[in-house]
Parts: structure tokens; C-alpha cells; sequence
């Protein structure tokens, strides 16, 4: 079970309602995912807050025309708590409508007025686009042009960040950065790192992880329903404000203050858009009430940074169908996530996480490139890493350490590149469950 199949199925966890081998499943993920275990924990907090209402809560008459809205488009089975009344028969499963309309209704019986206000704005938003048949998003975000596309970093400069989204006929999407670009075109997803001449290719995805953020934002009931139920069950601040733009036209501003639950002190604090504190700003048409413009500022010791802006939204325009194409070069290395087992794997699967850091350090020293092959997930070793690392000297390999949101290893390091000089960084490896073997999985 992923993390997006976990987190649909917590509520029905938390009620007890999953059956014995989903339940196992959904168990068996929150033990080594600290994300989802920490969603799970604020979705119980959440229950027991509501359940302490009592049967009082079903009988409050809030906001009719959201009441009506519920009951009017209800088709969910009946369930007996509370909390699956709130969740499952009135929201999730259901149009975005209906789902913005049950968050609202939870913001009103647990929130101030003022905050139950700011969720109507954006139950408004979602309702405005309810029938998209396509979305163009651009925008800039603090972070490196080949990075992954939730990677940021609060002290370089800005790079474009841009993503089509084709919702009908046919599920199809596209974000792009000027070193890395994703595809999914109906029949498979593939991605290209420029720098380093490297590609994946695998089945279809509604959206991979690194791009979730992106995704929902141009996907706005998933917005609603993800920053709405977090402002409910882990008690983010939710605020309205209105200004008059440019234009003369009314904007409606809600603004949410999102925590990670990383700590301060973790390594990886800061450096995902999901690991950092922020303050996330969304700008609606007050006429239109359509989505016209986001913001994300991370929370640092020295005040507040912006680390990302949405500039062009548009809404219902055709895309070009080349953007469903992914041109890649002929020598293109491409990236493969199934390592075969090696004659002498038991060597490797009993190597520490250090040991394997000075072992692949050590090949490109030697220019090994098979040896230093059994560390990385792309084979052939693509030629970026060749032309970098090869003649390495190694200064020192350091203690790995851990993160929490994290389930592999860091391992500090210092070598000297041929034509590069002194190099000191943190090598990122996980561990493959089919082979135990340690491989890099970035940051080298």
C-alpha cells in the first residue's frame, strides 16, 4: 500500500471499517511511513473532538444552502459514527462539491466564524472549476532546474516551474522545469533529467509523489479537501482578507499556515515543499470566484520567505498535443528501479550504509564503472556521472544518520573531484527489499 492508497483509506481505518487484509496493509505502511502516521494520528485526534460532541453536532442547523447541498447529492451507505457520517457519507467518494461542502460544514462546528468563512471562498473556488476539461499552470519556485519537482531550497534563485493538465476526454499531464520534465500521456508516464542524460519510463500515474503539490493545486477540490481537512484535524490557521485589484474587482485572500510535523532539527526540514513550514496564499476572483493566483512563504528563524509564486492560470484552453510527446536523445540512460540479484549478493546486502558510500566512491575513483554500477538505480552509469566523478579522491567518509521523514540513510562526505575540486555533501541511499542492497537515491 502507498501513501495515496493509505491516506484514502484512514478514516475507514480509524472507524475500524476496513476489512482484515486492508487493514493489515494500511497498518503495515503507517509502521514505516512517519507522514501517513502522522496524518492517521491527527485524523484520530479529530474523531475524538467530534465524538465528544455527541449526537449534538448532528442536530446543529449550519449554513442551509451547504446542508441542502449535502443532503441533496448524499449517496454513500450509511455508517454509524460520527466521524464517518462527516467523512465518508458526506464527503469523500462524492462530487467536489459535496466533499468542499462536508469540510465546510467540520470547519463551522470546530473553527470561528472567520475561518469557516475562508473555507466557503475556496469551497467556491472548487465549485467554479467543477468541470474542467484542462489547466495550464506556470510559476516560479525557489529551487535547482534538475531537482525533483518538490525540491526547494530557500537560497538559490528562482526557476520556472510550469504544468498542463488535460482532464477530458482522457486523463493526460505535464510538468516541466528547465533541467527535468514528466509526461504522462494517457498510456504510460515517462521522465527525462536533462544534466544527466537520464529517463524512466513507467505505467500511467495520476500524479508521483515529487508532483502532488503542483497537482493539487490545479486540481482545486483536492486543495479543498487536503488543506481544509489538515486546517480541521491538525488545527492550521485559516484566515479571509479582501483587497481590490488592479482591475477594480474584489479579491477574495484565504491564507492557511501549514506544518510539516518534521522537526526543526531534521535534515531534510525545509528542503520538500511536504517537510517545511509555510504559509500557503490563495488569491480568488471574488466575480468569478475562480483561482487566480497562489503563493507559498517558508517559515525560517528570520522570518518569512517566499518560496513560490503561481502567476498564469488558464482555465479551459486547448494544449497542444506535443505536449503529450517526450523527445529523448539517442544515448539517453535510463533509469531502471529493479536491480537484478548479483552472484555475490549476500557481500552487498551485508555492507553498512557507510561501507557502501566508500565502496561506489572507491570504483569512481578506479573508474569501475561496473563496480560502482551495483550502487545506482540507472545502468549503464550515465556519462554526467563519469565526467564528474571519475579519478575521485576520497578525504573522508563521515556517521550515517537518519531522518523522519525519510526511509533510507544520509552518509556525510568530503572528496576531492578531478576537475572540481573539494566537494562536501550528504550521499542519500535506501535500501532495495528484493536484492537488501544499499543504492544512492540522490543528493551525490
Amino acid at each position: 500500500m502507498n501513501c495515496a492508497e493509505c491516506r484514502e483509506n484512514l478514516v475507514a481505518c480509524v472507524e475500524g471499517l476496513l476489512d482484515r487484509e486492508e487493514s493489515l496493509q494500511c497498518q503495515a505502511h503507517l509502521e514505516t511511513c512517519v507522514a501517513c502516521r502522522a496524518e492517521h494520528a491527527a485524523i484520530t485526534r479529530l474523531q475524538r473532538q467530534l465524538a465528544a460532541r455527541g449526537q449534538a453536532t448532528a442536530e446543529v442547523s449550519i449554513i442551509g444552502s451547504v446542508m441542502r447541498r449535502v443532503h441533496a447529492i448524499q449517496t454513500e451507505r450509511e455508517r454509524n459514527s460520527i466521524m464517518t457520517k462527516l467523512f465518508t457519507r458526506w464527503g469523500f467518494g462524492l462530487s467536489a462539491a459535496a466533499g468542499a461542502a462536508a469540510i465546510v460544514l467540520i470547519v463551522f462546528l470546530v473553527f470561528p466564524k472567520a475561518q469557516a468563512t475562508a473555507a466557503e471562498v475556496m469551497t467556491k473556488g472548487a465549485q467554479a472549476v467543477a468541470k474542467l476539461t484542462s489547466i495550464h499552470l506556470r510559476g516560479q519556485l525557489r529551487t535547482y532546474p534538475a531537482a525533483n519537482f518538490d525540491s526547494i531550497d530557500p537560497d538559490v534563485g528562482f526557476c520556472s516551474i510550469e504544468l498542463w493538465k488535460q482532464f477530458e476526454p482522457d486523463l493526460k499531464w505535464r510538468v516541466e522545469k528547465p533541467e527535468r520534465v514528466i509526461v504522462m500521456d494517457g498510456a504510460s508516464t515517462a521522465m527525462f533529467v536533462k544534466s544527466f542524460n537520464s529517463a524512466w519510463k513507467g505505467p500511467a500515474m495520476t500524479g508521483p509523489a515529487a508532483t502532488n503539490w503542483l497537482q493539487e493545486i490545479a486540481n482545486i477540490s483536492n486543495t479543498i479537501t487536503n488543506d481544509l481537512n489538515n486546517a480541521t484535524a491538525k488545527g492550521w490557521n485559516m484566515s479571509l482578507t479582501t483587497k481590490t485589484g488592479t482591475n477594480g474587482r474584489r479579491k477574495d485572500i484565504v491564507t492557511i499556515e501549514a506544518k510539516s510535523n518534521v522537526p526543526a532539527n531534521d535534515y531534510v526540514k525545509n528542503t520538500l515543499i511536504e517537510t517545511c513550514d509555510s504559509r500557503r496564499v490563495y488569491i480568488f476572483d471574488d466575480s468569478s470566484e475562480l483561482l487566480e493566483s497562489a503563493q507559498i512563504y517558508l517559515h525560517t528563524a528570520s522570518g518569512d520567505k517566499l518560496i513560490f509564486t503561481l502567476d498564469q492560470i488558464d482555465y479551459n484552453q486547448p494544449i497542444d498535443t506535443n505536449e503529450w510527446t517526450l523527445t529523448l536523445p539517442a544515448d539517453v540512460s535510463w533509469y531502471q528501479p529493479q536491480k537484478p540479484m548479483l552472484t555475490n549478493n549476500a557481500y552487498y546486502a551485508f555492507m553498512t550504509a557507510e561501507q557502501a558510500a566508500r565502496a561506489f566512491f572507491e570504483a569512481c575513483s578506479r573508474n569501475d564503472w561496473d563496480e560502482a554500477g551495483k550502487f545506482v538505480w540507472e545502468s549503464p552509469i550515465n556519462r554526467f556521472t563519469k565526467e564528474r566523478y571519475g579519478g575521485l579522491e576520497i578525504i573522508s567518509i563521515g556517521t550515517a544518520f537518519t531522518s523522519t521523514a525519510f526511509d533510507g540513510q544520509f552518509v556525510p562526505y568530503v572528496i576531492n573531484l578531478k576537475n572540481r575540486g573539494v566537494s562536501k555533501w550528504n550521499l542519500t541511499l535506501q535500501k532495495d527489499k528484493a536484492t537488501g542492497r544499499w543504492f544512492l537515491g540522490g543528493g551525490y
